[in-house]
């Protein structure tokens, strides 16, 4: 599997194989890239494909490009597998027909569906077939639907709609990660992705969704939420808890599956964009101070003291360590910690 350190983007492509080794190869490359799959091509003697994977922190965005054929995830590696991964495709090019849980998506461009490999499933063209894939592993995807096994199998039509922007957003995903995105930044757009593609679910839905799901649902808003008032002062799990008229006992317990507290997340929301600035030679002009105080923070001793916590070191040392090595830009005013 590829690992959550790779950051390069990594090519596959069976063009320069003889006929004979092309198959095989292709079934290393899919186990190493999503999950062992069997291959079987409508036509051995002249099968092709290709792949382009941009690894994004724990997550994993891919190109492929591949001639006819039908692929199996057998009982019997479903049964050998040490990891549970989802994989979200979209079509690009080409039909796909998906089989998973009793259910059968026949997918045209622009529509998606979610395959979950601790299941059997099956996909079939009968043409070449282009896809973009998101791989992502099973706790991370619990984090945006808490019941994810609901979604295998399913269509969403890409054109219109909630499916038509999460289809649009992962196109956009891929092209960033082909330019080498921060891996950082590019796991928070995929975040960002999921939550639309969780709102997708719910609004196909109609009916009133299940607890769990809701709750799921609610949680996406509120960090919607919390990311719009990052900047207010007085933003907190009280202010948060009264903003969507839910009790701040509730809003804990909304949180419960998270792996931290609705007020450990501002904080650490908080500290990644005053880190983004701090980073940027754009803000050498404002003080660390400003810039603390910009994003809710109204003290800075308090400040110092958690960032030091976070990233084992000072503001002022952590600036000057990204410092423009050019040393062209004007001195920046003395700044206060």
């Amino acid at each position: 599997m590829i690992r959550a350190e790779e950051t390069a983007m990594l090519t596959y492509s069976t063009r320069p194989l003889p006929p004979r080794a092309k198959v095989a190869y292709w079934n290393d490359i899919v186990a190493d890239v999503f999950t062992p799959l069997q291959t079987s091509p409508l036509d051995a003697s002249g099968f092709e494909a290709e792949a382009h994977a941009a690894p994004l922190g724990r997550l994993v965005v891919t190109n492929l490009q591949v001639d006819p054929c039908a692929v199996e995830r057998t009982p019997g590696q479903v049964a050998q597998a040490s990891e549970r991964r989802f994989l979200l495709h979209l079509v690009v090019g080409g039909r796909l027909r998906m089989v998973q849980g009793g259910r059968e998506a026949l997918l045209s461009e622009g529509d998606l569906a979610m395959a979950d490999t601790g299941r059997p499933y099956s996909l079939h063209h009968a043409e070449s077939c282009r896809l973009i894939v998101l791989v992502v592993p099973h706790e991370d995807l619990k984090q945006h639907l808490p019941v994810p096994e609901d979604v295998i199998g399913v269509r969403f039509p890409g054109d219109a709609g909630l499916p038509n922007t999460t289809s649009m957003m992962l196109r956009c995903l891929w092209e960033q990660a082909r330019n080498e995105i921060d891996p950082q930044i590019g796991s928070r757009i995929a975040d960002s992705l999921l939550e639309m593609f969780a709102a997708s679910w719910l609004a196909r839905n109609g009916a009133p969704p299940a607890d769990t799901a809701m709750s799921g649902y609610r949680r996406v808003q509120i960090k919607r939420y919390v990311e719009a008032h990052l900047r207010d002062v007085d933003l907190s799990a009280r202010s948060v808890a009264a903003a969507f008229g839910i009790s701040p006992r509730y809003l804990h317990m909304l949180f419960a599956r998270e792996r931290e507290t609705i007020s450990s997340y501002i904080q650490r929301r908080r500290l990644e964009q005053c880190v983004k600035q701090l980073s940027d030679p754009q803000w050498r002009r404002r003080t660390i101070t400003e810039i603390a105080f910009s994003w809710g923070f109204n003290n800075v001793a308090h400040f110092a003291r958690i960032f030091r916590n976070r990233y084992d070191t000072t503001p002022r040392e952590y600036r000057n360590a990204r410092a423009d090595r050019s040393q062209s830009d004007p001195v920046a005013p003395t700044e206060s910690r």
